[in-house]
């Protein structure tokens, strides 16, 4: 675009969120509007180059809501993201500050200890809300929730439940407490968790893994992965020259094809020189065309699309397969291995290297493990929103997958298994009396993306070797 254009659009833009933003009590300064809340810390800043950046920060929770950055080209491109700002803003903003779940076997007999706190922080002005769910569905709402109290009925799962909700205060309600509906040490636990967790201290830092394999490449490149997590979408990205000059993430409600093109377009204003593109993405990826993906009009030719715009080399490949390929690239003791991922609530996927190759199949279908005709004891949905659910469905695919490949080694990323033992038992229950001297490791892995931004800076080595 015209940079005198650019520069209208940015005045006309920013004038614009004042005028919207007069509701929410954005407060203009030279450089940034911004707001702040007992709860929400949000900006905009206009950069250098007409890159503008919005944020929101939960200061309840801790963590970034909304993050993104674009390079104003395109006017009606930005009003819309501000729109999802705002969108964000308000929903932050009408919920209580602090999201209690009380958690039984069923959710009944927690429902009348809830409304009886409800009222009493209303009575009070407490910016506390409580709700009550069996825990059957504990780990499909998960996210919503800032504590977690379990019944003393299934006080048995506290030490699973904090196993595998590391990031949540999960507690166990005193027996003589939920007999007698004891309101006020509730509310005493509820205060005592958050001042425990305000004063943590403990920095949790995102893990850098290393190659240990050939990562010689002389071009600049950039890699880019997009993916779901804890009910957010995802863009994280990496340029790459020699060592990793840049690294960032996106945090959106959706992701758009014009949320690549802005990224894209930052990182190219930045490192010019950058020689390829590569990007994974959940769905089957034939070629460099994308079918069944989450990105809004993302179903496309994304290849033809990406080359055509920047004249730039792009690989395309899909989530699992990139992140078996970053595996591969992370250690030198396994050549040959399945790397399985399976998320809450939605299909696994699967990537498989055998002799330092991926196997990719016809169409592109190897991996696509959610068209397996597996009998299970329940609907898949039910199954995948539970540590035992999870178990069954994860078991089965690794069955599944012994019969067809029997690799030595499956590497395992899903947030609802903390213990990979409890798999390889129950694949040794399964062949006990048929092949007693059977064994297969298990090795869970708890950084999807790292894995995925090496094994798409992978593709670009073994492109360039081709």
């Amino acid at each position: 675009m015209d940079e005198f254009l650019s520069d209208i659009y940015v005045s006309v833009f920013r004038r614009w969120m004042v005028l919207q933003g007069t509701d929410l009590g954005l407060v203009e300064s030279e450089d940034k509007i911004s707001l702040e809340t007992d709860n929400i810390e949000s900006y905009i800043t206009f950069n250098d180059n007409n890159i503008i950046e919005l944020c929101v920060y939960n200061k309840v929770k801790e963590n970034t809501e909304f993050y993104l950055h674009f390079q104003m080209n395109n006017l009606k491109h930005a009003v819309n993201l501000f729109q999802e700002m705002k969108a964000t803003i308000d929903e932050i903003s009408t919920k209580p500050y602090i999201n209690v779940i009380l958690c039984c076997s069923g959710g009944l007999t927690t429902s009348y200890f809830a409304q009886k706190i409800n009222e009493t922080v209303e009575l009070l002005d407490l910016n506390i809300h409580v709700s009550a769910v069996g825990y059957h569905n504990l780990y499909k709402i998960k996210d919503d929730y800032d504590i977690v109290l379990l019944a003393p009925q299934i006080s048995y799962e506290l030490a699973q439940t904090k196993a595998l909700l590391k990031n949540k205060i999960v507690k166990e309600i005193p027996a003589s407490v939920f007999a007698t509906y004891n309101v006020h040490t509730i509310l005493d636990i509820i205060e005592d968790s958050m001042n425990e967790h305000q004063n943590d201290g403990n920095n949790h830092h995102k893990e850098h893994i290393a190659f240990q394999r050939n990562t010689e490449i002389k071009e600049t490149v950039l890699c880019l992965s997009i993916y779901n997590n804890n009910q957010h979408n995802y863009i994280n990205y990496r340029v790459y020259n020699h060592r990793i000059k840049l690294e960032k993430e996106i945090v959106k409600n959706t992701i758009s094809l014009n949320d690549i093109y802005s990224v894209i377009d930052i990182c190219i204003l930045d490192y010019p020189e950058i020689k390829k593109i590569a990007i994974s993405i959940p769905g089957i990826v034939d070629n460099g065309n994308v079918l069944s993906t989450f990105v809004e009009n993302g179903n496309c030719h994304l290849k033809d699309i990406l080359e055509d715009k920047y004249k730039i080399q792009a690989i395309i490949s899909n989530d699992v397969n990139s992140a078996a390929l970053g595996y591969y690239a992370s250690q030198n003791q396994y050549d040959s291995f399945c790397f399985l991922f399976q998320p809450i609530g939605i299909d696994a996927g699967l990537g498989t290297v055998i002799d330092g190759k991926l196997i990719t199949g016809n169409s592109y279908l190897a991996g696509e493990v959610k068209f397996l005709p597996l009998d299970f004891s329940q609907p898949k949905e039910k199954l995948y929103v539970t540590p035992q659910g999870i178990l069954e469905v994860v078991y089965k695919l690794i069955l599944t997958i012994i019969c067809i490949i029997s690799p030595t080694v499956i590497v395992l990323y899903c947030d609802l298994i903390d213990d990979p033992q409890v798999v390889e038992d129950k694949l040794k229950e399964n062949f006990h009396g048929h092949i007693d001297n059977y064994h297969i490791d298990i090795i869970k892995i708890d950084n999807l993306q790292q894995y995925i931004l090496l094994g798409l800076f992978n593709l670009c080595i073994d492109d360039s070797t081709n």
